[in-house]
């Protein structure tokens, strides 16, 4: 009887003690600051970065909407881009890059009928250019100086002469398209 008291007391004494340890562990998780990160060599050459550009995607969008007065809009921080209702159409727009410099907007419209030669959709595209300063854009779309290449039925780009290749600033034109029950503009430029 004595040999299994002392088994069972030695078992309860152990178990308590490790339990213990458990206990005062988990505080000590809870109790230290998530923000706090021990960095590695290897972290630490990745965030050193050798972006030629602001990288900061957040910063420099929120800056250019309030250069344009657009004050509300949603920023999406998983892809880096802001949201937002223009004039009943939904935009999504974001600048920045690392070695790109990115200006980009793209323009969720109604269907239009006729893509190809619809007057108030250039219209639309050219408004929006001038707003956000795609100054290679702006005007050019209503004089009709730009040149238009069909990709397939459903997909118009539309390109567009560089006024200064000195600059380096690369105009990738503006893509029209159709996706679902909607008209998809994308109006693009970067510095390289």
């Amino acid at each position: 009887m004595k040999k299994t008291f002392c088994y069972a007391f030695s078992l309860i004494v152990t178990l308590s003690c490790s339990e213990k340890k458990t206990q005062k562990e988990n505080s000590t998780i809870k109790n230290s600051k998530p923000d706090t990160v021990l960095k590695t060599e290897d972290q630490e050459s990745e965030n050193s970065s050798d972006c030629v550009f602001d990288d900061n995607y957040k910063k420099i969008t929120e800056e250019w909407l309030q250069e344009v007065d657009i004050k509300n809009y949603i920023w999406d921080s998983k892809n880096n881009k802001a949201t937002l209702l223009y004039h009943g159409d939904t935009l999504t727009v974001y600048k920045g890059g690392c070695n790109h410099f990115i200006s980009s907007v793209e323009i969720k419209t109604a269907i239009y009928p006729d893509m190809k030669s619809d007057s108030t959709l250039i219209g639309k595209i050219n408004d929006i250019a001038c707003k956000f300063k795609f100054d290679n854009y702006c005007k050019k779309l209503i004089e009709g100086r730009f040149k238009k290449n069909d990709n397939d039925s459903s997909a118009i780009f539309l390109e567009f002469e560089d006024d200064d290749p000195e600059d380096n600033l690369i105009s990738e034109g503006i893509q029209i398209s159709e996706k679902g029950k909607s008209t998809i503009i994308t109006i693009s430029e970067y510095y390289n």
